[in-house]
């Protein structure tokens, strides 16, 4: 991988992989450009639209940084401006590449971008696909989880956690689950490297309240409860810091 960071007149800053894509420029992050290029193989909604690319043998992921809460009702995607690298898309694009480095299971970060305007800037990231991969959610209304594959839901975050990586929102629909049961873990927005372990437990919390709140939700749902302790369990085993 070769990281390079450009920064072009008007409150452009792309950073990208040169080996993955060349030149990205406006376009490059601009969905209406893909659907004119016949390009666009599907679409996810979420807090915004996440859609979905097919280019030069590549399976891409585009998405946009959307706000939450009150807050995103207000300002929707605009961010205020601290600096190219302490921006969102910037930030995620980097620890991306730092995990990848360490050999955990998340995407590959491809280019990310941001337009600043002022005190305020916009930003998206494109990041490779997970080949024939579904979410928690989807497999577990589905078809249940194995003791195997519990355990190994915990394995992964023990192993992004000791690489000292905080996910903000490790919900079933952040971890995806391979053809071959492999996990990996996505959106890393708003996550850092932190120092400590008293916030991994945190982690983990978060993950069991959606579990809690999704079988609640879904008329069907493959967990019980007492799965959690396999999890638990996988987490334990490789963890450096035991829970």
């Amino acid at each position: 991988m070769a990281t390079i960071r450009r920064d072009l007149g008007a409150g452009h800053h792309f950073i990208f992989d040169d080996t993955l894509i060349r030149d990205p420029n406006e376009d490059t992050f601009t969905p209406h450009f893909w659907h004119l290029e016949n390009k666009v193989t599907g679409k996810a909604k979420g807090r915004g639209t996440t859609i979905f690319i097919e280019h030069d043998h590549q399976h891409w992921v585009l998405r946009h940084y959307m706000r939450g809460g009150l807050v995103g009702k207000v300002l929707s995607d605009q961010y205020l401006f601290g600096g190219v690298e302490r921006s969102r898309p910037f930030e995620e694009f980097r620890l991306l590449e730092h995990m990848r480095k360490k050999g955990l299971r998340v995407p590959v970060p491809v280019a990310a971008r941001i337009h600043r305007i002022g005190l305020i800037y916009r930003g998206d990231l494109i990041t490779q696909t997970i080949p024939n991969s579904v979410d928690l959610h989807k497999a577990l209304c589905e078809n249940p989880l194995s003791t195997q594959d519990w355990q190994n839901v915990g394995k992964a975050l023990a192993a992004m956690h000791n690489c000292q990586v905080y996910h903000h929102d490790a919900n079933v629909r952040n971890i995806m689950m391979d053809n071959e049961r492999h996990i990996w873990l996505i959106d890393f927005d708003r996550c850092k490297i932190r120092t400590g372990n008293a916030w991994k437990k945190q982690n983990l919390d978060r993950l069991l309240r959606s579990l809690h709140k999704e079988k609640n939700k879904n008329p069907v749902f493959h967990w019980q409860v007492e799965q959690w302790q396999s999890c638990i369990d996988g987490y334990n085993a490789v963890s450096n810091a035991t829970v």
